[in-house]
């Protein structure tokens, strides 16, 4: 009798454990992520094959899918399959602890982190730290980050390398707006550029630079090499007589990827310095058989001299013709410059061209070279020919390639697109100085003195340097002095070779020179005008400039020159010449990346936090691998990626309320795989419902309440059993 008692109580306590657990569950049933849980009943010892009565052995949670629901928020999340978040609680005295949940009602916390609804962080690979010096291109040492001025995004792709996610974004200030036109008056025939046609090389860039963050994107880890530009030669004649073209209806054209480029003839007068200049030349007047313009010239001899001031003006015609309207491609009046074979009218392999306006005898063989501004891109010319007007007769050209288009791979291909629409973008920085400007005859009967010099912002050592400088720390400036320059070629060769003497602004010579000139920049003379621009590789030049003695030097000068800063005045670059070889835009690039062999953190969302832009926020994202992407002016930034944790035994997790679950011996550590690799499908704008049974549970209740009853019955029948037998005794 006393043992029914004791198995009685057993039963009940059994079964108010069972109620409890199936309380739980039903006050869960709208809980996000809530695993129902099921109470394992155990018969207790048996005495003479007698049971003890029942034992909970545990109310274990069973992680079963539960159903998903689309809600349309951005932060929610639902998993498909096994895994859970990892969220970290920090807690005020300032140890981190982390759960695990499969609710996914997430949200940005005040700090800019992933958080759930109870303000824990949620734990992924974070993003790592941008290095300004690695990740990022900037043609404006002064902007590390995407700002508002920033407002043309050229390409942006997400790229998953085997162990790290990284995001390459490139944007533009406006070049629409920045871009001029060159100046036909100094850049006729070298290359000279519309506004129009700049914002064309741009454009036809961008869809390189794209197709490259395309290719590496299908194949992020392959091969690495540079792209090469391709250039090619082309002649209209092969002897220097070898012509026709003098007179209107005269035409020369080129035939360049199926499309003809022709310029017409172009009549124009010889200037009388012209004249002087082709007469001086003894190949050109033996040639043309020129008279002394000084004398009295008859119409026959005056029309030799504008003849060929006109076949000068045509070749620079068809060069601008090329350079405006063939896309992606810069054409130039050029010279031989080669020993081998010779200098002639005859396109060869060895030949060593360069571009040329001032060579009257070079310019008269009537070769142009055309570049490609894009590495790697091809172009086709199939004919080159001039046609004699009011005739059907004509002279075949000759083409010849100098440097094939060689198209790279992988990083290296994608570099070389980059570096390209890069200076299309931003541009060399030219300053042009006219004779006029720098006090200098036409004839060269003005003597000058001159120094010059320059300032580049060092990104190491993040301070504009002066070149050249006495290697001092900091550096000081030198200047180089140029004693009795008379033409624009000896301040070219001054610049380009350092030939003049370098001093510092008190006027002490120095004997030798640190950091060149010719390292930074490179000095031409095009079209009798001085230009200085910047090399490829430097977008940060700040070019002092000239500066001129007061006086006017008739002998060369042997002496020191006086302090820099009295004796010499600075000349101002000419501004109605001087200006971008490209669009004289900004250009910034920045790769932002996800280490998944990194340690794991809370995930930051706020971009400008992150370095990526001054603008905080975006539209946030998440695909199946739980990679989250801010989108922002149209790039998606992958910035961190959710970790999905695995365990051996997900019924040995410990719930710990809050929808949080706690790691346990019996659970084990949990796993992560790069990429979230063989975890569960993470669904966006969607939430995992509770699987717990609503109606399940209703008729559970009632089974356990019945055995609840029945056990209490149990009790009180053994008490009336037991009263029974006390009475009998009595």
């Amino acid at each position: 009798m006393i043992g029914a008692l004791w198995t009685g109580i057993s039963g009940l306590s059994s079964q108010q454990q069972a109620l409890d657990n199936e309380s739980n569950n039903i006050a869960n049933v709208n809980t996000i992520g809530f695993k129902s849980s099921r109470i394992s009943f155990a018969d207790q010892m048996y005495q003479d094959r007698i049971g003890k009565g029942s034992k909970i052995l545990d109310a274990e949670k069973l992680y079963t899918q539960g159903n998903l629901k689309l809600t349309g928020v951005s932060y929610d999340m639902a998993l498909s399959g096994e895994g859970f978040f990892t969220v970290a609680n920090t807690r005020a005295t300032g140890t981190t602890e982390n759960f695990y949940t499969r609710a996914g009602n997430f949200r940005m916390g005040d700090n800019g982190t992933l958080q759930d609804s109870a303000g824990n962080e949620v734990q992924g690979w974070m993003m790592t730290t941008i290095d300004t010096a690695k990740d990022v291109v900037s043609t404006n040492p002064n902007v590390g980050t995407f700002t508002n001025d920033y407002n043309k995004l050229l390409s942006s792709r997400i790229i998953k390398h085997s162990t790290y996610v990284e995001t390459i974004t490139a944007k533009a200030t406006d070049y629409t707006q920045t871009a001029k036109n060159d100046s036909e008056t100094v850049f006729n025939g070298a290359g000279m550029k519309t506004k129009g046609a700049k914002v064309t090389d741009i454009e036809e860039a961008i869809k390189d630079y794209a197709t490259w963050l395309q290719r590496l994107s299908e194949e992020p880890d392959g091969t690495s090499a540079t792209s090469t530009a391709q250039i090619t030669n082309i002649n209209f004649k092969s002897a220097p007589t070898d012509t026709n073209l003098s007179k209107e209806g005269d035409q020369i054209y080129v035939v360049i990827n199926g499309v003809k480029r022709s310029q017409n003839y172009v009549s124009t007068t010889a200037s009388d310095q012209l004249k002087t200049d082709l007469y001086a030349d003894t190949n050109i007047r033996a040639t043309y058989g020129l008279a002394d313009p000084t004398g009295v010239l008859t119409s026959a001899q005056e029309e030799d001299y504008n003849k060929l001031a006109s076949r000068i003006a045509t070749y620079k015609g068809l060069a601008n013709e090329v350079s405006q309207k063939e896309a992606g491609l810069v054409a130039y009046v050029a010279e031989e410059n080669n020993a081998v074979g010779g200098i002639n009218d005859v396109l060869e392999n060895t030949d060593t061209l360069a571009q040329n306006t001032v060579d009257l005898e070079q310019m008269l063989k009537g070769i142009i070279q055309i570049k490609s501004l894009i590495p790697g891109k091809a172009f086709t010319i199939s004919e080159v020919g001039e046609i004699s007007g009011g005739s059907s007769s004509s002279i075949q050209g000759n083409f010849l390639t100098q440097v094939e288009a060689q198209s790279g791979s992988g990083i290296g291909g994608l570099e070389s697109s980059k570096e390209a629409l890069a200076r299309l973008v931003t541009g060399k920085q030219r300053d042009v100085y006219t004779k006029s400007d720098l006090g200098l005859a036409e004839d060269g009967s003005v003597q000058q003195d001159f120094t010059y010099g320059l300032t580049i912002y060092d990104k190491d050592l993040k301070q504009n340097i002066p070149i050249p400088n006495d290697g001092a720390n900091p550096p000081q400036p030198l200047n180089i002095f140029l004693d009795s320059a008379t033409s624009i070629d000896d301040i070219v060769a001054a610049i380009n070779n350092t030939s003049g003497r370098t001093y510092n602004s008190t006027g002490a010579q120095h004997a030798s020179v640190l950091n060149n000139l010719s390292d930074y920049v490179v000095a031409k003379n095009v079209n009798g005008n001085l230009v200085i621009e910047n090399l490829d590789k430097n977008y940060e030049v700040d070019f002092t400039g000239i500066m001129k003695k007061a006086n006017v030097e008739t002998t060369i000068e042997a002496a020191a020159p006086a302090a820099i800063g009295t004796a010499f005045t600075p000349i101002d670059k000419n501004n109605n010449f001087s200006g971008r070889a490209g669009a004289g835009a900004e250009f910034i690039e920045i790769i932002n990346k996800v280490d998944q062999t990194a340690t794991k953190g809370s995930l930051q969302l706020r971009l400008d936090t992150l370095g990526i832009s001054d603008s905080a926020f975006g539209e946030f994202s998440v695909d199946s691998t739980g990679l989250i992407m801010m989108k922002q002016d149209g790039a998606d930034f992958a910035i961190g990626q959710v970790a999905i944790a695995l365990f051996n035994n997900n019924r040995g997790l410990s719930p710990s309320g809050d929808n949080l679950l706690a790691k346990t011996n019996e659970s084990g550590e949990p796993i992560f795989n790069l990429n979230n690799d063989k975890t569960a499908k993470v669904e966006t704008k969607t939430l995992e419902l509770s699987t717990a049974d609503l109606s399940e549970s209703l008729v559970n209740l009632m089974v356990f309440q019945r055995a609840f009853e029945a056990n209490a019955k149990s009790i009180t029948t053994s008490d009336q059993l037991l009263n029974t037998l006390i009475n009998l005794k009595r």
